[in-house]
Order: structure tokens, then C-alpha cells, then sequence
């Protein structure tokens, strides 16, 4: 029997029985069932209560014991680090290593000890800033934020303290410590972060969630989860405010089925069943300041963590700001920033970045042209009118891919391979596509020209992909919103599969750049380009 709710998400009830039903395995993002233990297990028939309170004691422990475990693997990796860049910065900087005369080696101990001093402020810095802190791991860019904001903070006082004391801390010894040394600390942290990563997609190293809240929301939550494996959050159950049917009942998600397990009266009882690390609210609307307040107490008491979910969605962490009025916590969410002296540093990447690669790519770019005379004798360069900037025309350039008849028989070919109608049409079966463009559009050759709109100022490295006129203008905010914000050769949903992206994924995607980009956002973005590049997925 399928009850519905007012949400319209789907509740299917337990048949057969009308006792409550114990909630069944819990589906990871691989496809196997993950017991309370963390690790992944074959078939296990619904119903087994017994086995989730037995192991449900060495689940909670085990997930103390890996999160304990990374954080000092973090701080070990920290620390090789800070001791190898300091260490090379000294014998690089003062020759100390081998000494050559007793001047030398007279100096070794003072410089040494600035070392010391310089290393454990660096390591004591990073712990301040809580950039090893589990729950930042393998999520979003805040963890490189605060590493970088860490070794700026202690390298521009370093350098100040230097300055006033006048000691041997040099500013060749500081050229030498601070790029190999934030270089390797984020390096090192994106080496955990993979092998963190790898161990969540097998159903390891995860964090067990209850979720209270509207069917709705949860559904949302859960296909956030599902969208962010790395992030390792694995929904082991649901409540329901006022929910007063058979509990036991199966919640569809996105992100596989979940038991219901009663409602807001219900969390403790659910948290035993499934021995969750952790529990998250949709719902605080409906719980009020004092059940809020009240809920807090009572899950401080069983040691489990409470994560708020805000109504809104797609925000970054930098436009949050907590100010509490009186005790009262309120989110303050800055305005998105398109313009000002905001954007100078994103041209300065743009001219820098896009001329450097121009020079690098000059050799390849001839040889694709010839490559494309040779192939059909048409024009090399296709030119098209896109929108830009505040809905600004402007002439994209791109290597040409298809045959020189493309654009006359566009009609033809969309109607003979997007019956539906889609709102970005782009089909990997294409007719029009020539035997280079194939190639080069595999390898995404054919964007590079882009560079001369880089540099002219109509496009941007990073951003929404620019839209022929009329495209998206059926979905409400989409054209507006994108115009806020110069065109982009590459952008979030380039590095999230391509074109084998959704059409809404890839509207919620250049609505949140829109909203959230940041310089060290669009670093990120690029190195994940090259790497979305090299692996040729998603490309047609």
C-alpha cells in the first residue's frame, strides 16, 4: 500500500504486518548496504532490530575511532610538511648544510630556532583556524580557504616580527618556506582528501544521519547527499513532524529508500535503532525555539551532533555570517558580488592566466588548423553571436567541428534527434560533426580559441557557458541571473560531467556560481577542468 503525503513524496507503508517494522539496510552511493558498522555488507533481510542494537555500540565507536584517526593523520601530514619547506628555506636561504666556516656555523643555532618558533606557530595556526576539522573533509573549498588563511596570517607577521627585531628571518628564507610550504600543505590535504574519498565510496568513513523534518525537504537533503558522495553522509532514517501512520514506512528519495521512523517524539528511539552519528533538521519552522532548544539538550546527552539545515539552498559558506542579537543566532547571507573592486582580481587572473596558456597552446593551435582545412577545405574558425555580460551580444570563437552547412540544417537535425524539445541541445549522435571536430571536441580543442574573447574581455576562464540568443529563456531568472556575470570557457557544470549533466542540474549549477564564486573558487574550478579535459568524459 503507497500513501502520499501533501508533498507529493512517496511513503510506502509495511504490508502484512501491524507491528512497527524494524528499518532495513541503508543504501550507500555505490550500491551496496552499509551496516551500523561503517563497512559494507552483502543482502541483509529487513527487519533484524536485534542485529542493529548489537552493533550499533561498535558502530558509534567506530566512527569516534576513524574520525580521531584522520585528524591526527592530518596533523602528522601537516607537520612533515611545515618541517620540510622550513628546513629547505633554511639550508636553501643560509648554505648551513654543509657548513663551510665557523661564521656558519655559528649562525645555525639562532636560525634554527626562528625555525622552530616559525614551524610550531605555523602548525598552531592551522589548529586555530580549525582547518582539520572532520567535518570541513572532502566538502566544498573551506578547508584550502582556512590553510591558506592560516599561512598568510603567520607569514605576514612573521615578516613584520622580522622587520621590527631586525633578525636572520630574510626575506629570501621567507620566498623559499611560504609557496613550498602552502604548496604542499594543500597538495597533502587533497591526497587525503582522495584517499578519504575512496574510502566513503565503499561505504566506509561515513557519518550515519537522522533526518527530522517534511517529507519534502528531506528529499531535498538527501539529494544533496547523493549529489556529494565524498562528503560521506549516509541518511540512516527519517522523522516526521506529526507524523502518525505505521512506523516502518519506506520514504523515496533521491538518494535510495529510508525508513520512517516516527516523528519529532521519536529521535531517540531512532538514533538507537540506527546508532546515527548525527542528526539533521529540515523542520525548524515546525519545532519552534524551545522544542529546538530542547532537542539540542537531548542530544547532547546522547553525544550526537545537530546539523540545521537553513531554507535556503545553494549558498556558500563565505556569504554566511553567524551574528547572535541577544542570544539569538541569525544567518546573515551577503549579497552575491558581480561588480566592484571584487571583480579586478578575477580580470587580472583572466589576462594573466588566459595569455600564458594562449603562448603554451600556440604550436597546438596551428596544427588543429591545418588539420581542419585539410580535412574538409571549409573555414577554420566558426563565429557565432552569444550572449554576455548584462545580456551583451558578442562573437564567440571556436574551431569549427561541423560540416560548413551546419547552421542551415540545425532545424532538421535537432528535430530528428531531440524530439523533446530540450533546452540546451547538443547530441553526441550529431551528423553535422565532421571527422576532426569529433576529435577535437573530444579533447575540447575546439573551445581553446576562446582565449581571444579571454583577453578581450568578453568572456571570462571561469563562468556559465555563454547561451545563444533565446536559449534558456524558458526557465524564469535563468537568462537574467547568468547575465550578472561575464560567459565562462569552463565552469562548474563542465567539471560535474559535461554534457551528460541534466539540463536542471545544469541550471542549478550556473545559478550557484552565479551566486557563490569566489578567486579561490575559480582555482579550483580550473584545476578540475584539467582534469575533467584529460579523462574525456562528458564530451560531444
Amino acid at each position: 500500500m503507497t500513501q502520499s503525503d501533501l508533498s507529493g513524496t512517496d511513503v510506502t507503508a509495511t504490508r502484512g504486518t501491524d507491528k512497527p517494522r524494524t528499518p532495513g539496510p541503508v543504501s550507500t552511493p555505490n550500491g551496496s548496504q552499509r551496516d551500523a558498522d561503517g563497512g559494507s555488507v552483502g543482502n541483509r533481510s529487513p527487519g533484524s532490530i536485534a542485529r542493529l542494537l548489537t552493533d550499533g555500540a561498535a558502530g558509534r565507536a567506530a566512527a569516534r575511532h576513524w574520525q580521531q584517526s584522520y585528524a591526527r593523520r592530518v596533523l602528522v601530514v601537516d607537520a612533515i610538511i611545515v618541517i620540510s619547506a622550513l628546513a629547505a628555506a633554511q639550508i636553501g636561504r643560509f648554505h648551513l648544510l654543509p657548513v663551510d666556516n665557523l661564521s656558519e656555523r655559528a649562525d645555525w643555532g639562532p636560525v634554527t630556532a626562528l625555525s622552530a618558533a616559525l614551524g610550531a606557530t605555523w602548525l598552531l595556526a592551522l589548529t586555530l583556524v580549525q582547518s582539520r576539522d572532520v567535518s570541513l573533509v572532502g566538502v566544498g573549498t573551506e578547508e584550502y580557504r582556512r590553510v591558506v588563511s592560516a599561512t598568510a596570517w603567520v607569514f605576514g607577521a612573521a615578516a613584520v616580527g622580522s622587520l621590527l627585531l631586525q633578525t636572520d628571518l630574510s626575506r629570501g628564507y621567507l620566498v623559499i618556506a611560504l609557496p613550498s610550504g602552502l604548496i604542499g600543505l594543500l597538495v597533502g590535504r587533497h591526497l587525503l582528501r582522495r584517499q578519504l574519498a575512496h574510502q566513503r565510496a565503499n561505504g566506509r568513513y561515513t557519518t550515519r544521519v537522522v533526518v527530522l523534518g517534511k517529507p519534502s525537504s528531506i528529499a531535498m537533503l538527501c539529494d544533496h547527499f547523493d549529489r556529494s558522495t565524498p562528503s560521506g553522509y549516509v541518511v540512516a532514517g527519517v522523522c516526521i513532524p506529526g507524523y502518525d501512520r505505521e512506523v516502518g514506512a519506506d520514504l523515496i528519495t533521491a538518494a535510495g529508500v529510508v525508513p520512517v521512523l516516527g516523528d519529532e517524539q521519536s529521535v531517540e528511539r531512532a538514533i538507537e535503532l540506527t546508532q546515527a552519528d548525527a542528526i539533521a533538521i529540515t523542520a525548524v519552522e515546525h519545532l519552534g525555539h524551545d522544542k529546538m532548544r530542547e532537542l539540542a539538550w537531548r542530544l547532547d546527552s546522547l553525544d550526537v551532533d545537530m546539523i540545521v539545515v537553513p531554507g535556503m539552498t545553494d549558498i556558500a559558506g563565505p556569504r554566511l555570517k553567524l551574528r547572535p542579537i541577544d542570544n539569538l543566532p541569525l544567518f546573515h547571507i551577503a549579497r552575491p558580488r558581480h561588480d566592484g573592486v571584487s571583480m579586478y582580481p578575477k580580470r587580472a587572473f583572466d589576462l594573466v592566466v588566459g595569455a600564458a596558456a594562449l603562448l603554451a597552446l600556440t604550436p597546438m593551435l596551428l596544427v588543429a588548423a591545418l588539420a581542419i582545412k585539410y580535412d574538409d577545405g571549409g573555414p577554420v574558425f566558426f563565429r557565432q553571436e552569444r550572449v554576455g555580460l548584462h545580456g551583451r551580444r558578442f562573437r564567440i570563437w571556436k574551431f569549427r567541428t561541423m560540416s560548413t552547412d551546419a547552421e542551415a540544417t540545425q532545424s532538421v537535425e535537432r528535430a530528428s534527434t531531440d524530439p523533446a524539445g530540450s533546452i540546451f541541445f547538443k547530441s553526441a549522435s550529431d551528423s553535422r560533426i565532421t571527422r576532426v571536430g569529433r576529435f577535437l571536441r573530444k579533447t575540447s580543442i575546439d573551445e581553446v580559441p576562446q582565449l581571444f574573447n579571454v583577453l578581450s574581455g568578453s568572456m571570462s576562464l571561469v563562468g556559465p557557458r555563454p547561451l545563444v540568443p533565446g536559449e534558456g529563456a524558458s526557465v524564469n531568472h535563468f537568462v537574467e541571473r547568468r547575465s550578472l556575470v561575464k560567459p565562462g570557457m569552463t565552469g562548474l557544470w563542465q567539471i560535474s560531467g559535461r554534457s551528460d549533466v541534466s539540463e536542471e542540474e545544469r541550471i542549478r549549477l550556473d545559478h550557484s556560481y552565479v551566486d557563490n564564486w569566489s578567486p579561490v573558487t575559480d582555482l579550483v574550478i580550473v584545476w578540475r577542468t584539467v582534469r575533467a579535459v584529460l579523462r574525456r568524459e562528458g564530451a560531444y
